[in-house]
């Protein structure tokens, strides 16, 4: 069974590649291996990140029911496709839980799919792409199974740099700086210090910071660039360099902080 799964999924995948493709992301936990499929043209390492916050709560989580005596010493396999939506397969394997599912899936609704192996009456789930009410499965399928209460966990920093703090808390991440939250909308490529200066960064602008104080701001053009694909980006002594994600060289700028003129430039065209 697992190996017709595999094959499946890999014609499933095989739809899309002539107009992306899969950028894949390994999450090793004791009780869980979870692989996290991005479109390359939309691929975010803050989203990486958000998934290894969530591979650790889950991971946790699925302790809890095998000690419990609600789940078999089984270790979980979870491939979550950001690319072919409409899809979610659940089977049981000799020595796993086997979990395809499509989209980004929030922490609620993995902890769904986690339950619904513990249930007494459990039986295979499969809603496939080929079926066209394939997506009103699914929905049913999470409200069916939804319980009301939320797992509990403390906060946690899940990436760290300078003083920045990358926290997951609320199954959300937010930026702090000395344990004050910061504004910014973590939609884009992780943040980056010049001298004394942060620049971080939204789908839809760049911001400067200062002191805990925004100096300068900039809106992204959409025309150049209308995802959340990170950027490629080099600081220098005296300025940022902000290129499209695949530019090996800053020769393939998009957008120049200067430090000393607190301005950005773009490049013509």
């Amino acid at each position: 069974m697992k190996y017709l799964i595999t094959a499946l999924l890999f014609l499933m995948f095989c739809t899309t590649a002539k107009a992306t493709h899969c950028v894949d992301t390994v999450y090793q936990k004791a009780k869980i291996t979870l692989y996290l499929c991005q479109n390359g043209s939309e691929f975010n390492e803050t989203r990486a990140l958000l998934y290894e916050a969530r591979t650790k709560v889950l991971n946790d989580y699925i302790q809890e029911k095998i000690d419990k005596g609600e789940l078999k010493e089984k270790k979980f396999e979870i491939r979550i496709n950001g690319i072919t939506p409409g899809y979610l397969i659940l089977t049981i394997e000799e020595n796993c839980y086997y979990v395809y599912l499509s989209g980004y899936p929030t922490l609620q609704e993995l902890i769904v799919v986690v339950d619904y192996f513990s249930k007494p009456d459990w039986k295979p789930f499969w809603a496939s792409v080929d079926d066209e009410n394939a997506q009103k499965r699914i929905d049913d399928f999470y409200v069916q199974n939804t319980k009301s209460e939320m797992v509990s966990y403390k906060p946690f920093v899940i990436w760290k740099k300078d003083s920045i703090n990358l926290e997951y808390a609320g199954d959300s991440l937010r930026y702090l700086i000395n344990d004050i939250p910061l504004p910014f909308l973590i939609t884009s490529s992780l943040p980056v210090k010049i001298n004394d200066r942060y620049l971080f960064f939204q789908r839809d602008g760049i911001f400067v910071m200062q002191d805990m104080q925004i100096i300068q701001s900039f809106e992204i053009d959409k025309s150049w660039k209308d995802t959340s694909e990170d950027f490629g980006i080099y600081v220098c002594s005296k300025e940022v360099v902000i290129c499209f994600c695949w530019a090996t060289t800053k020769d393939r700028w998009m957008y120049r902080y200067s430090y000393d003129e607190n301005r950005f430039y773009q490049r013509k065209r």
